[in-house]
Parts: C-alpha cells; sequence; structure tokens
C-alpha cells in the first residue's frame, strides 16, 4: 500500500569509456527515460551539460525527474518524512547518482495499492 507520490530530481553523471561514441552515451540516457520499476518511473532526462574534468576526462552532467512511490508507514507521523523516504528509494535505483532532492509529494486517500508496472 502507497501512502504518496514523491516529484524527485537526481543529478546523474556519465562517464564514457575512451572508445565509446556519442551513440552510447544517448543509449544510456534513452534507457534512463525508459526505465520504470514497481516504485520508480523516470519521467524526464535533462542535459545539462558535457564538460572535460581536472583529468582531462569528458562527462555529461544530467537532472533526472522521477516520480516515486512511497510504501505506507504507520510510524511515519509527518509528511516531510515520506519525502525522505522517497529520496531513499530514487538512491536504490540509482546508486550512481550525486544529490537527490524530492520536490512535493502528493498523499493518496484511500491508499494506492498497485505500482507503475
Amino acid at each position: 500500500m502507497y501512502r504518496g507520490k514523491a516529484y524527485c530530481e537526481a543529478v546523474v553523471y556519465l562517464f564514457p569509456k575512451p572508445n565509446e561514441s556519442s551513440d552510447d552515451t544517448d543509449s544510456k540516457i534513452e534507457k534512463l527515460l525508459n526505465y520504470k520499476s514497481k516504485t520508480v518511473k523516470i519521467t524526464q532526462v535533462i542535459n545539462q551539460y558535457t564538460s572535460v574534468n581536472d583529468r582531462n576526462e569528458t562527462y555529461t552532467k544530467l537532472n533526472v525527474l522521477a516520480e516515486v512511490l512511497v510504501q505506507n508507514d504507520p510510524y511515519i507521523t509527518h509528511l516531510n518524512d515520506y519525502r525522505v523516504k522517497a529520496c531513499t528509494e530514487l538512491r536504490q535505483h540509482l546508486p550512481s547518482a550525486g544529490a537527490i532532492m524530492a520536490h512535493s509529494l502528493d498523499t493518496f486517500q484511500p491508499l494506492r495499492t498497485k505500482g507503475f508496472n
């Protein structure tokens, strides 16, 4: 049973291998964009920029927007704690992500019983 749906944002850095083409990076972005699990659905991937770091490595910075379902917890008394729970859930699906933030939370009454897939 899901208590709410949080709208989260994560920063993801892609470091292509030296022999990778831009098509490989595009396919990684496409794979992210089509990601959907029972509790996480990525809705938008925004390509911030591509740059070179201090070690002369090329990288691409992405903002990933996702909807995250959070399970009902009878011990949570403050709704903002569900936003924290949503960030933790998204971290499990995007372990290499940098900063993760939940912007808002919609609560369900009655509780939602089905996930995204």
